[in-house]
């Protein structure tokens, strides 16, 4: 409040998604005010554990893990599920339901904050313009190359799965990599990249094509060749 008298604070974790508490600086008591997600119990959650390893090229990544419980932390069932964004976003050790609800069902989860992420600084960010099919695509795969070489992933029993630019990457994944997934699930994603370009929000506004053209660039064959709709009969596996 106003006079400092009053501090409300909120806690969270990769297994709690987080409590509201209200300090009283005077007494330096702390109230529980509400759960947001009551219904959750941390100690059914899944442990989250932040990883690194170096793409192909040798760039430096980050990443998250999550584990299923109660399972061996070996030759796990894993799903790959890349972020939204792409840029400005990245994937953080705290609560992240998808990765929960798979941990849940038995996989282990991998999260890869390829290069475009937020969190790195302009230049990493910068690195991922120009690179949705190439690249960015590559560093997924890189990672879960990783999870298979360390022996966290059963190489037989993979599948990728993603929302917005996480469902683009989920198709462009198994375009780049026909033989490393055996699924793929794209949510609400983009599926042919020229279409930007005159449909959909971001293209209604010039902001929005400096945007594109930016990050995309008006080369229409190189669009055309990183599209997934264009690629559709290079994909093997049930989508």
């Amino acid at each position: 409040d106003q006079d400092g008298g009053k501090l409300l604070f909120f806690v969270s974790s990769d297994r709690d998604p987080g409590t509201y508490y209200l300090l009283d600086t005077q007494t330096h008591k702390a109230g529980k005010l509400f759960s947001t997600a009551p219904w959750i119990d941390p100690t059914h959650m899944a442990t989250r554990f932040p990883v690194r390893f170096k793409a192909s090229d040798g760039t430096a990544l980050d990443g998250i893990l999550t584990f299923p419980l109660h399972r061996s932390d070996h030759h796990l069932p894993m799903v790959l599920v890349p972020h939204g964004g792409p840029y400005e976003i990245h994937d953080s050790w705290y609560f992240d339901s998808d990765a929960q609800f798979l941990a849940n069902r038995g996989y282990l989860v991998l999260q890869v904050n390829f290069r475009g992420s937020g969190g790195r600084g302009t230049a990493f960010q910068h690195a991922g313009y120009g690179e949705w099919g190439d690249r960015i695509q590559q560093d997924l795969i890189d990672g879960v190359k990783w999870a298979i070489a360390n022996g966290f992933a059963d190489p037989d029993r993979i599948c990728v799965y993603g929302g917005s630019f996480g469902g683009y990457s989920a198709l462009m994944g198994v375009v780049r990599a026909p033989h490393l997934f055996k699924c793929a699930i794209g949510y609400a994603g983009v599926y042919d990249l020229g279409m930007m370009y005159s449909k959909g929000d971001i293209q209604s506004t010039k902001a929005g094509v400096s945007y594109l053209s930016t990050v995309l660039g008006h080369d229409r064959a190189k669009l055309a060749a990183n599209s997934p709709d264009k690629l559709a009969n290079k994909i093997d596996v049930p989508v």
